[in-house]
């Protein structure tokens, strides 16, 4: 009976501890709103050049940019955004190319990029007001691709790591042999998913395989090629674009994913089963930027929405949304702890981060054969289970 009692005081004690911490943090957030409402969006917005474009059409991963930020930018401009999306870097290229004049602003990974501007597709983009960009962080970018940030300027960045569903999937992804550790669980078929986008898709099998994927020959391609064919065989491996993917793992659809931080970020704070870890050792950074395609009939105007969502406080607003995290230093100062204490800011260290490299030539057509073969590989229907609810 004593013993009971005990434990009774030591759990209300625990209790109060937390509901301590849980009001403390509240406190937090809350003073950091004030500061952000206050603070940043009373820094001086970008002053717009003469004679802009009645209408902006952009170009973007979906999810990014909500109303509430199309609203503030027509508002202040008087320029209506129209905005389009696309599931992939190779997607975005091709609707670019396919559509020259179309977009003034495209969002896309910064080895895409890289490429668009050695195929001529990119213009630089004007700094109209220059001190906008005083506050970008650098650090997380790849130096070799555009160094002087003329044609691609970074918005946010993610790492490529597992997402896994704690009430299905045992242990922790500590290193890549995580994602076969669990062929014999039963539930796993059909539901082990990657991101739908070929450099990625094929860097993360590399990774695997124990290959720098920023340096991976014809056979190491292969090797990847067999990896994946076997996944989709053995596993059940699916690939879907980024944000399917965080739908499926909300759902229980989909149990374990090789899928970006941000994603990552998002499944978790709507289902708390839903962990991540980047597995130890090198890992893919990716960062997104934006670009002003060469064909845009105002480049004045995507420079300014452009510096318009570089603002702090805009860049707050995307990110606490979005859940990717800013390269804004000062909008992240006052980001949602959520987003920096979560899986939005987990970074390996600079000599472990891989920047995927452009491909052109022979290279693109060996790794795009490898993956048409993987897309070809069918699993089957019939050994997928029924998944208790939990």
């Amino acid at each position: 009976m004593a013993s009971d009692n005990i434990r009774r005081s030591r759990l209300a004690w625990l209790g109060g501890i937390m509901a301590l911490w849980l009001v403390l943090c509240g406190c937090q957030q809350e003073v950091l709103n004030k500061e952000a409402v206050h603070g940043l969006a009373n820094d001086p917005y970008p002053v717009a050049p003469k004679n802009l474009a009645p209408i902006l059409r952009v170009l973007i991963w979906p999810d990014t940019i909500g109303s509430e930020i199309t609203e503030r930018f027509q508002k202040r401009y008087g320029v209506k955004l129209e905005v389009d999306t696309f599931d992939n870097d190779d997607e975005a290229y091709d609707m670019a190319v396919r559509n020259p004049s179309k977009w003034g602003v495209i969002m896309v990974s910064q080895y895409m990029a890289d490429r668009m501007r050695r195929n001529d597709l990119l213009a630089q983009v004007p700094r109209i007001n220059g001190y906008i960009y005083q506050y970008l962080d650098t650090s997380v970018l790849n130096e070799k691709a555009d160094p002087q940030m003329k044609y691609f300027i970074p918005f946010d960045y993610s790492v490529l790591g597992i997402s896994f569903n704690i009430d299905y999937i045992a242990g922790f992804p500590r290193k890549w042999t995580y994602l076969t550790a669990h062929t014999n669980n039963p539930h796993i078929y059909g539901r082990f998913v990657m991101t739908d986008d070929m450099r990625f898709a094929m860097g993360a099998a590399l990774l695997f395989a124990g290959v720098d994927p920023a340096n991976a020959t014809p056979q190491d391609i292969t090797e990847a090629k067999d990896l994946l064919v076997h996944s989709v065989r053995e596993l059940g491996l699916r690939f879907l674009p980024d944000a399917k993917i965080r739908t499926e793992m909300q759902t229980n659809a989909a149990i374990m994913a090789i899928t970006w931080s941000g994603e990552a970020a998002a499944m978790l704070k709507t289902r708390a089963a839903c962990r991540f870890l980047v597995p130890e050792g090198k890992a893919i950074v990716n960062v997104d930027g934006l670009c002003i395609p060469k064909g845009s009939s105002d480049p004045e105007t995507s420079a300014l929405f452009i510096e318009f969502l570089l603002h702090p406080y805009n860049s707050l607003l995307v990110a606490n949304g979005c859940l990717y995290a800013s390269v804004n230093q000062r909008s992240m100062k006052y980001a949602d702890r959520f987003l920096i204490g979560g899986p939005s800011c987990m970074l390996p260290l600079p000599s472990d981060r891989i920047h995927m490299k452009y491909l052109e030539g022979e290279d693109l057509k060996i790794c795009r054969d490898a993956w048409a073969e993987v897309k070809e590989a069918r699993l089957d229907t019939n050994r997928i289970n029924l998944i208790p609810l939990r």
